[in-house]
């Protein structure tokens, strides 16, 4: 009996193998929205609709960036999400002229999405399953609806929500209470006086890791007032202004046109390096998406 126990075993890993092997040609054997392109080597993304801002994304060293309207990082997770839609299972495929595009909302559509050299237009959703009427070349399809409020929502949505960009090492903080260096040992230091009650390791990770409640557009102007520095190991810096309007507190880039709206308590605590100015532990700094 104890003879049969290895065979056993192989049979089984036989059979798993197997297994896996099946539900993966068959998944690769369901139809898909863009069977040409893969999803994951996607570079460039293009959000165009009607009466609004042109949206040109952008792949750069595996870090997804916004170049227009303005430039700055991206929210990777949405990025992701939005070039999914090459792996969509249409439920239904018709051909161009079998319908009449302007009764789907195709014509024009709600939404042109380019996907490197593929476009994907939106229309409106079928009645009954709530299904999204997209045009691909000259086929009509019903897919799933995941990214409509992405693509018609206000493009500074798709921002990274954290200050610091991807891929860059943040050097040195300086706002109007203390300064922040991080030297060759890698080691924060910091220049106050009196000392901010908060450590220096602390301070410079949570720069390095703080994220907006949301990000919203404002006018550009000219940076007349700079209250915060935060200087990067490739030579850039971004200069933030502390604002306060509609009830909101925020750090204004005026070079970029953003407002990075925080709760009062977590700026405080990092403007001040004072610790006592979160009013909640809820409030501390978050990490990143």
């Amino acid at each position: 009996m104890r003879g049969r126990w290895p065979w056993l075993l192989l049979l089984l890993i036989v059979i798993s193998l197997l297994a896996v092997l099946l539900i993966r040609d068959v998944a690769e054997g369901e139809p898909r929205l863009l069977p040409g392109l893969d999803a994951d080597t996607v570079s460039t993304v293009l959000i165009q609709r009607p009466n609004t801002e042109t949206v040109r994304l952008q792949q750069r060293d595996g870090y997804w960036w916004l170049e227009a309207p303005s430039e700055v990082s991206a929210n990777d997770f949405h990025i992701r999400q939005l070039v999914a839609v090459a792996r969509a299972r249409p439920e239904a495929d018709y051909p161009l002229a079998d319908v009449e595009p302007e009764r789907l909302g195709l014509d024009p559509p709600r939404v042109r999405l380019q996907l490197d050299d593929q476009v994907v237009l939106f229309g409106e959703t079928d009645a009954v399953d709530g299904l999204r009427y997209v045009q691909v070349d000259d086929r009509v399809l019903l897919i799933a609806d995941r990214i409509m409020p992405l693509l018609e929502g206000a493009w500074w949505n798709l921002i990274d929500r954290r200050l610091l960009p991807p891929g860059r090492e943040l050097k040195a903080v300086e706002t109007p209470h203390y300064r922040l260096s991080r030297g060759e040992d890698r080691a924060w230091r910091s220049d106050a006086e009196p000392a901010v009650a908060a450590s220096a390791a602390d301070l410079g990770a949570d720069w390095r890791n703080v994220s907006a409640l949301v990000v919203r557009e404002v006018r550009r102007r000219s940076a007349d007032q700079v209250d915060v520095r935060l200087r990067f190991d490739d030579g850039s810096e971004r200069q933030l202004r502390e604002t306060s309007e509609d009830g909101e507190r925020r750090l204004v880039d005026d070079e970029r046109g953003l407002a990075y709206v925080f709760d009062g308590g977590t700026l405080d605590y990092l403007l001040r390096g004072d610790p006592g100015s979160m009013q909640d532990p809820g409030d501390a700094p978050s990490p990143g998406d």
